[in-house]
């Protein structure tokens, strides 16, 4: 194709990047299917948004194709004589190829550090998300074993006291088995054995018969 040809053909101006291929979803570890891929970069609205305008992405894209032009053993001040005559037979001065090409750069810069700017934030905001909820997994399973114990003091000293009364309902009703200690330990602590209080179980010394 000739250079007058080259720079006269337009084409619709569409994202540098291609559309991304569908990929089929990947299973997470713990069985959950993971997040999609993200969108592919519209790089010609990142520019855009920058201040970079149609016609200096237009000389950019010139220039590369330009470049992919030529053939690869081409040594590099070939090359660039080559280009600039392109440019400058169309009266397209080199100084406005380089500032739209460091144009293009500067925003491309600042999209980068915007979104690490913005990918930093959002992993110190889950840190800190996730410092709180192990605060408070700590403090539940505090809760927790507070609870535990306290039940475990209160069936000893309960069946302590049924040891106390025992004798009495013995001595009055002979006839009445005295209730094993295992099962005198079990309806005391049995609250406490349902959330793993009482796995062990408490031995109860029953006094002699009167």
């Amino acid at each position: 194709m000739s250079l007058s040809g080259f720079f006269k053909s337009r084409r619709p101006e569409t994202s540098s990047l291609l559309p991304a291929p569908a990929l089929a979803p990947v299973e997470a570890r713990d069985g959950a299917p993971a997040p999609p891929p993200s969108p592919a970069v519209d790089f010609v609205a990142v520019l855009t948004a920058a201040g970079v305008t149609q016609e200096q992405r237009t000389k950019v894209q010139k220039a590369q194709e330009l470049l992919r032009a030529l053939p690869p053993d081409t040594p590099a001040p070939v090359k660039r004589a080559i280009v600039e005559a392109a440019f400058k037979a169309f009266d397209v001065p080199i100084q406005e190829i380089v500032a739209a090409a460091s144009a293009e750069i500067e925003a491309l810069k600042a999209f980068g550090r915007t979104g690490e700017e913005h990918t930093q934030r959002i992993l110190a905001e889950g840190s800190q998300q996730i410092k709180q909820l192990e605060a408070k997994i700590a403090e539940v399973n505090a809760s927790m074993n507070r609870a535990v114990a306290e039940q475990a003091m209160r069936a000893e000293a309960t069946i302590a006291k049924m040891n106390e009364v025992q004798p009495v309902l013995q001595f009055f009703t002979p006839e009445s088995p005295a209730p094993q200690p295992q099962e005198a330990a079990k309806e005391t602590a049995g609250s406490g054995s349902e959330n793993g209080a009482g796995d062990g179980g408490v031995e109860v010394q029953w006094e002699a018969d009167r």
